[in-house]
C-alpha cells in the first residue's frame, strides 16, 4: 500500500493511457469494424447486380432502402441518383425513334389527305376534328395519329416512372468520397493524433517520476543516501517503464489506424468501381452532345410539322 502511495503519479499516468486506450477501441475500431461490415455488404450487392444479364431493370428506390441503409450512404445516394437518367437512345432507332418516324409520317400523310380534299381552299385548323369526320379515311388517318402521338408520349415519359438502365452523368468517386464514408463517421481526422498524445502522456509520466524522484530524495542523513539512492533508481526506472508502455502503444495505434483507413478507403474504391460499371458515368462533353442532339431533332420535328401546314394552307391572292 506504502509503495502504491510513493507511486501514485505513476499510476494516474498509466491510468490516463488505459482510458485513451479504451476510447480509441470503442469509438474508433469498433465503427471501423462494422463499417468494414457494411461496405462488404454493399459491394456484395452491388456486384452481385454487376452480373446481371445486359437490360436487367435496376430498381433505385429498392436499392436505397435495401443497400444503402447507413446515413453516410443514403445521403451519398440521394445526391448520385439525382444525376442518373434512362440511357440515351437515338431518335432514329429503337422504339422511340419508330413512334417517332410513325408520327412524321402519319402527320403528313393526314395533311397531303387534307390538302387534296379541299380543292384548293382555304384550310381551317382549329376545326381539324370536324374536318375529319367528314371523310372516312381522314378520319381513320387522324386517329391513327393520335394513337401514335399518345404512343410517343409514353415513350418520352417512362423513364421518369419505369426503372431500367440508367446512366450517370458524373463519376461515383465525386459523391461517395473518403470523406464522407469513412473520415467523417470514424473522426479520422481527431484520433489520427491519440499517437501524438499517447507520446506526449509518456514523456508527461517520465518527468513525473523524475520530479517525483528527485524531490523526495534526501541526501542530508549520508546513513541513507543508499537507501534514497536506490529509491530513486527504482522511481525514474518506473517512470521509464510507462513512457516505454506509451510510446509501444502510439506505435501500434499508428500501424493500427492506417491499416483500418487503408482498408476503408480500398473498399470505398472498389464501390465506386460497382457504380460506375453498373450506371457507365458519362463525361460533360457526351452530355453536351446529346443536349444539341435532343435540341436539333425538336426543331426538326417542330419544322417539318410547320411546313406541312404551309403546304397543306393555300395562300390568300394577292390584290
Amino acid at each position: 500500500m506504502i509503495q502504491l502511495t510513493a507511486y501514485w503519479h505513476l499510476w494516474a499516468v498509466a491510468a490516463v493511457i488505459g482510458l485513451i486506450a479504451l476510447n480509441y477501441a470503442t469509438q474508433f475500431i469498433g465503427p471501423a469494424l462494422k463499417l468494414k461490415t457494411s461496405l462488404a455488404q454493399v459491394n456484395g450487392h452491388l456486384a452481385l447486380m454487376a452480373k446481371n444479364p445486359p437490360g436487367t431493370l435496376i430498381d433505385l428506390v429498392q436499392l436505397k432502402n435495401e443497400v444503402m441503409t447507413s446515413p453516410a450512404f443514403r445521403h451519398a445516394w440521394e445526391q448520385y441518383t439525382g444525376t442518373l437518367q434512362q440511357q440515351w437512345q437515338a431518335a432514329e432507332s429503337g422504339p422511340l425513334g419508330a413512334a417517332r418516324q410513325r408520327v412524321s409520317h402519319l402527320s403528313k400523310a393526314f395533311f397531303t389527305h387534307m390538302g387534296q380534299t379541299s380543292n384548293g381552299g382555304r384550310i381551317d385548323l382549329s376545326k381539324l376534328e370536324q374536318l375529319a369526320q367528314t371523310d372516312d379515311q381522314l378520319a381513320q388517318l387522324w386517329a391513327q395519329y393520335n394513337h401514335a402521338i399518345e404512343a410517343l408520349q409514353q415513350l418520352e415519359t417512362s423513364g421518369s416512372t419505369t426503372p431500367g438502365q440508367w446512366q450517370a452523368n458524373s463519376h461515383a468517386e465525386n459523391y461517395f468520397t473518403e470523406q464522407a464514408l469513412v473520415d467523417s463517421p470514424l473522426q479520422s481526422n481527431f484520433y489520427k493524433h491519440i499517437p501524438g498524445i499517447l507520446t506526449g502522456v509518456g514523456i508527461i509520466g517520465t518527468f513525473t517520476g523524475l520530479i517525483a524522484g528527485l524531490v523526495s530524495f534526501d541526501v542530508s542523513n549520508p546513513e541513507r543516501v543508499q537507501a534514497e539512492l536506490s529509491q530513486l533508481v527504482q522511481t525514474v526506472g518506473h517512470a521509464f517503464l510507462v513512457s516505454a508502455l506509451a510510446i509501444t502503444l502510439a506505435m501500434v495505434f499508428t500501424w493500427i489506424e492506417k491499416s483500418v483507413l487503408t482498408g476503408r478507403y480500398r473498399q470505398v474504391e472498389q464501390l465506386q468501381q460497382w457504380l460506375d460499371t453498373l450506371f457507365a458515368p458519362q463525361g460533360g462533353t457526351q452530355f453536351m452532345e446529346r443536349l444539341t442532339q435532343a435540341t436539333e431533332i425538336q426543331a426538326a420535328l417542330s419544322y417539318k410539322i410547320l411546313s406541312q401546314l404551309r403546304a397543306s394552307t393555300p395562300q390568300a391572292p394577292q390584290r
